[in-house]
């Protein structure tokens, strides 16, 4: 069975320094913030940076939890998880979510995997439309 569950609201984090990321997730836990999709992103530099999500009514605590750390926050994002037990020995399901984020014209902000999930971070405007279409494609009611 394939479910596809859509979050509003939702906020990306990027910091620019990789060795605060266990401080920063304990302080989240200390105020309470559930971080969900959490990765390292690629060096780009000499800077390593790791991107996180959270709930946009978790701002001002995530805020005041980063502090003056360097990093670009944006927030009204809408997350879209894709979970099968069928990818753990199936082929094809990034290539299906990717064609119609394709097809879409929608980019994702963040991409995040498991055994059985694919969890997308896109621009709200792509949400209600790329789920539509998941549901579609994955013959999800």
């Amino acid at each position: 069975m394939t479910t596809i569950t859509i979050t509003e609201n939702q906020s990306i984090a990027t910091i620019f320094d990789n060795s605060l990321i266990h401080e920063l997730l304990n302080l989240a836990e200390q105020k309470s913030v559930a971080i969900d999709m959490i990765a390292q992103l690629p060096a780009a530099s000499a800077e390593i940076a790791f991107a996180l999500t959270f709930a946009d009514s978790d701002l001002t605590k995530l805020l005041a939890i980063t502090g003056k750390h360097n990093k670009l926050i944006t927030t009204g994002h809408t997350k879209i998880a894709i979970k099968s037990e069928a990818m753990i020995d199936g082929v094809g399901f990034a290539a299906k979510v990717f064609d119609i984020l394709n097809k879409l014209g929608c980019s994702p902000l963040l991409i995040t995997t498991g055994l059985d999930e694919i969890s997308l971070l896109v621009h709200a405007g792509c949400g209600r439309e790329l789920e539509e279409r998941l549901k579609a494609a994955f013959d999800v009611h």
